[in-house]
Order: C-alpha cells, then structure tokens, then sequence
C-alpha cells in the first residue's frame, strides 16, 4: 500500500473544520508538516500528520502533569507575609 495524502479539505475535515489560516499558523509554528506540491496543489502525508498529532499529545500530557508555572497576581504572596 503506498503512502495516503490529503488535500487542504480533507485536512480541514480532518481537524473538525478548522480554517485555512489555522492550518497556516500550525505550519509556520511546526504544529504539522508543511505539505509537498503536486501539480501547484497542496498534499498533506496522512503518516507525517499522524506522527505530529502524536507528538502534539505527548507534549500536552506532559504540559498537564506538570504543576502551573504561573501564578495568579492575588495568590502571590509578599515577602513577610505569612
């Protein structure tokens, strides 16, 4: 079986109906692969995606295991409080 490719739609489908500027934006930030060109036209390789969703959940779940970095302003405490 040779290797599956999805057009722009089909991607867009894919992620719920997601906008063609989102799809843009998780390109330029390295969210998913930049797609080849065939003939002037965007294909997507449904593996690579695959590859970047479970890359993308990896790093969510260990974003979520991890305790908050920020602290509200009103939680933080000042020095000699107690």
């Amino acid at each position: 079986m040779g290797k599956r490719y999805l057009t722009q739609p089909q991607l867009r489908e894919r992620y719920g109906g997601v906008s063609d500027m989102t799809i843009w934006r998780w390109i330029r930030a390295g969210r998913i692969p930049e797609p080849a060109l065939f003939a002037n036209r965007k294909y997507f390789a449904e593996d690579e995606l695959d590859e970047a969703d479970r890359r993308a959940k990896t790093e969510y779940r260990r974003a979520q295991a991890e305790p908050s970095k920020h602290v509200p302003p009103q939680l933080k405490r000042a020095p000699g409080d107690s």
